[in-house]
């Protein structure tokens, strides 16, 4: 039975206006770049639970400025929390689309690897029948070859 989960194409200039795409994502965010992975971890994430109270620190100190400290930033709180806003919903909308492409490249690859095993199937089958098909045999075969394992016994 052949699987068949996804049967499309991208053309060279589908992929060349993808990637143009996610450049110019990039270059619309450069400072994605600007926190090292292990920095990340040590950092106070906003999450679902947190967004309330961000959200209304955001509106307190909006509408009680006086309270705050002479050496609060409120010009930098309040770009930063903009940014927070305008980039979940980009966030969410590219994990959605990142889930999605990877769900079609696992599929994809299933799909691939189930014709390719077909085409083993058929070049074992015929290794000795077709001039130099052998080799081609001997060089597929060694993705299935499994590494001799030591006897218990010595």
């Amino acid at each position: 039975m052949n699987q068949n989960l996804i049967s499309a194409s991208l053309s060279a200039e589908d992929v060349n206006i993808i990637n143009e795409a996610i450049a110019t994502l990039k270059e619309k965010m450069p400072f994605l770049s600007t926190i090292q992975k292990k920095e990340v971890g040590s950092l106070f994430k906003v999450g679902t639970n947190y967004q309330p109270f961000l959200d209304l620190a955001k509106q307190t100190a909006d509408m009680h400025p006086e309270i705050l400290p002479g050496v609060f930033d409120m010009e930098e709180f309040a770009k930063d929390y903009a940014l927070y806003k305008s980039m979940l919903s980009v966030a969410q909308q590219i994990g959605q689309l990142n889930e999605s492409v990877q769900k079609a490249l696992i599929a994809v690859g299933s799909d691939s690897i189930d014709e390719a095993l077909e085409v083993y199937a058929s070049v074992k089958q015929n290794k000795d029948k077709v001039p130099g098909l052998s080799v081609a045999y001997e060089a597929m075969a060694l993705f299935f070859k499994r590494p001799r394992t030591k006897s218990a016994d010595k």
